[in-house]
């Protein structure tokens, strides 16, 4: 039970893999019939490809780590465009974004993508530091809001591929989430190193990445559109 490993693959299932699923099924519950299934699994699996690759490349990168001298800087303003580079490849495939229910596609392909980036991200910091309770709670909480953002700004990618302006949306969440990855460092630097001395700073923190999270996708849900047109599983 004290296995890192162990740790981390339970929490990160639990928060991310599961929530993503849960959530994703939520979305579809009304249309899932109306969509094709096969296309449902791909867009998932590809997420979890997606996800797990771009945060390859930020683990060996170094980018999501600390520096004495710069602090999180590359993970605050790097990692936002590695992360929505694959987001953005992902949500323009042919295969999604051609069909009525191109944003459903996305939402899954989003949800699954921040949740897999996410289950590595904690197994490492599991890894290299040695975490309390309330750390898991934050980073966890940090992570669940991560792949909200994500699941909802897939959504809005997709809604701007239909008008021609996919990689003009693309850019305002990678904006955007620059500023959220600024939160995120603040929290980071209070839970893993001290520096504010205060858990006022994480929690603060975490309420305002949770907020616009939510914010994100819950607007991104509203605009999902009706799908009418019968489609056969397959």
């Amino acid at each position: 039970m004290d296995s890192i490993i162990f740790q981390g693959n339970v929490i990160g299932m639990l928060a991310y893999i599961v929530s993503a699923m849960l959530i994703f099924s939520w979305i579809i519950k009304d249309v899932e019939q109306k969509l094709v299934e096969r296309k449902l699994y791909v867009a998932c699996g590809l997420g979890v490809v997606l996800g797990t690759g771009s945060d390859i490349i930020m683990i060996l990168g170094g980018i999501n780590g600390y520096s004495e001298n710069t602090g999180y800087a590359s993970k605050i303003l790097v990692s936002p465009i590695i992360l929505f580079i694959f987001l953005f490849i992902g949500v323009n495939r042919k295969t999604f974004k051609e069909e009525n229910g191109a944003a459903y596609y996305s939402a899954g392909l989003g949800l699954f993508y921040g949740g897999a980036g996410e289950f590595w991200k904690l197994l490492v910091a599991e890894e290299v530091h040695s975490l309390s309770m309330f750390d898991y709670f934050i980073i966890s909480a940090f992570g669940f809001s991560t792949v909200l953002f994500l699941g909802g700004a897939a959504m809005w990618i997709s809604y701007g591929i239909k008008r021609g302006e996919g990689a003009r949306i693309a850019s305002r969440f990678t904006i955007l989430y620059l500023i959220l990855a600024f939160l995120n460092a603040l929290a980071l630097e209070e839970i893993h190193y001290g520096i504010y001395e205060t858990v006022i700073v994480p929690l603060i923190s975490l309420l305002g990445f949770f907020v616009i999270s939510l914010a994100v996708f819950h607007q991104a849900k509203l605009r999902l559109p009706v799908i009418s047109k019968k489609k056969r599983n397959r």
